[in-house]
């Protein structure tokens, strides 16, 4: 299979989606939380595989003036919001694809990707690719979703079949929605050491000030599915999960579960 088959993302190209992708990274999951302990080690040079909108790389790029940001994406419409949206000096914005990234062997201290590796269809390869451009000793770090793993309680049946159909569909493609499971193997597979892997869950009820942004989350993403979806697309069922999704009741409970994955270059390659 070949480079261009090897990452295929699926998410629409739209302001909307731009705008929930921001929205998300600011509010939920953790926000920059899963990375604060690796920019504890003041890396010099860090890249953002699959940067987006950009919200990870600038929201680094604060956090580390003195150090240099590279934000990648494949998506030519994501990278000019981006831009546009960054005026610091300390970062730049590239296109590249996941397992064909433009940079130079031994480049980076840390390369960290968040949510975007359910859009590639080989894994390994792209861990390797990670690997080979991070420096001797540098981290590798994955954060990932489980999308098998949203719960709600009250179960919105149409919501969970929409869900359903999201994971066939992409499954038929060669990606893998609940990737956040298969990040630690597809790190040993691309022989990087130091493993570790930590699985978070995400919780709320809705009297807490957060439901009503997960909430939104998930409808916007619903709104954006007839792209995804293609033939598959059933208007009914995606406005039924709406309607769930939208109704206002004291005894809903969301779980969701994501998974942190960290690894380090060999000092020494084989």
């Amino acid at each position: 299979m070949g480079p261009e088959k090897q990452s295929e993302y699926i998410l629409p190209s739209t302001m909307a989606e731009s705008a929930r992708l921001e929205r998300q990274g600011a509010k939920l999951y953790g926000g920059v939380d899963f990375l604060r302990s690796f920019l504890n080690e003041k890396p010099a040079k860090i890249l953002d595989v699959g940067c987006g909108t950009g919200f990870f790389t600038r929201t680094v790029a604060e956090i580390l003036p003195g150090s240099v940001l590279v934000g990648m994406d494949a998506n030519e419409e994501r990278l000019a919001y981006a831009r546009a949206k960054c005026q610091l000096t300390n970062v730049e914005f590239i296109e590249g694809n996941l397992i064909q990234m433009p940079v130079a062997d031994n480049s980076f201290d840390l390369v960290f990707t968040r949510f975007v590796l359910g859009h590639a269809s080989d894994l390994a390869a792209a861990f390797q690719e990670m690997a080979r451009v991070a420096k001797p000793g540098g981290r590798v770090v994955a954060y990932d979703m489980i999308h098998e793993a949203i719960w709600f309680s009250p179960e919105k049946p149409a919501f969970s079949k929409v869900m359903r159909k999201v994971i066939e569909v992409m499954q038929a493609r060669g990606l893998e929605p609940s990737q956040g499971l298969h990040l630690a193997s597809g790190m040993l597979r691309a022989q990087l050491q130091d493993v570790k892997v930590q699985a978070i869950p995400h919780s709320c009820l809705a009297a807490d000030p957060i439901f009503e942004d997960c909430r939104q989350n998930w409808i916007d993403t619903v709104l954006g599915l007839e792209e995804i979806l293609g033939p598959n697309f059933e208007k009914a069922t995606v406005e039924q999960a709406l309607a769930e999704l939208r109704e206002d009741r004291n005894d809903t409970f969301l779980l969701e579960l994501t998974v942190l994955a960290s690894a380090i270059k060999p000092d020494i390659e084989s």
